[in-house]
């Protein structure tokens, strides 16, 4: 929580060091897991991944048909491609509609720096993916899940702007809350359902997400409420 409210002239320079902060802690912390899963040994935590798996993963080719374009469809909104366009479209609305140059840039630095990070803690853990069958095609290293990240992250970052309007405005919060869970859980369910994930990818992905905006949302409502307190009531 902040102590006080950050005036308008400093809230890129806050936003950046907490968005430091907020990278450095998800490397470490993503870093202390995997290290520690190699000390403690990874038995345990494939026992759990292949049970998820044998339970989330489809086991005949008559499953695969029932549920595999709804997967598709819900994973794409986790691609680089979907998710660039929604982050410009939202960036845009957010500067258009809400009058709002900090949504829009929490909006666009969430998504830059999901997926940076993403690379660069997969390149260094060099997890790689299950060897179950991949019904989407799927390139690189296994954990963290860039798809759980950017739901997490991004997304996550869009439904809090959108409760934070709300907040402020004395509305109620459960349509954010609900919608944004629900997306960012089937993402995550997603990519297990089509063999490309383990389980614990999914949760350190999420992690990584949640330690993000647990740095960087206090700054976005804080700036939401100076800008609502500093407009002219009619």
């Amino acid at each position: 929580m902040l102590s006080h409210e950050p005036q308008s002239s400093r809230f890129l320079p806050s936003y950046l060091r907490r968005s430091l902060y907020a990278s450095i802690i998800m490397i470490a912390v993503l870093l202390l897991i995997a290290y520690s899963v190699q000390w403690i040994g990874t038995a345990p935590f494939l026992y759990w991944d292949e049970r998820i798996q044998n339970v989330v993963f489809p086991g005949t080719a008559a499953a695969h048909d029932q549920l595999l374009t709804v997967a598709i469809f819900i994973t794409s909104f986790g691609s680089f491609r979907i998710s660039l366009l929604i982050a410009l479209g939202a960036a845009i609305l957010c500067w258009v509609y809400l009058r709002s140059k900090a949504y829009s840039f929490a909006i666009l630095s969430s998504f830059t720096a999901m997926w940076v990070l993403n690379t660069l803690i997969k390149e260094i853990l060099q997890r790689e993916r299950p060897s179950l069958q991949h019904l989407v095609e799927a390139g690189g290293y296994s954990f963290p899940s860039g798809h759980a990240m950017i739901s997490m992250g991004f997304y996550g970052m869009i439904f809090a702007i959108w409760a934070i309007e709300r907040k402020i405005r004395e509305r109620s919060l459960f349509l954010p809350c609900v919608l944004g869970t629900l997306l960012i859980l089937l993402i995550g369910l997603s990519r297990v359902y089509l063999g490309v994930h383990f389980p614990t990818d999914i949760v350190g992905g999420y992690i990584a997400g949640t330690i993000w905006l647990a740095f960087t949302i206090p700054m976005i409502y804080w700036r939401a409420r100076m800008q609502l307190s500093s407009t002219p009531r009619p």
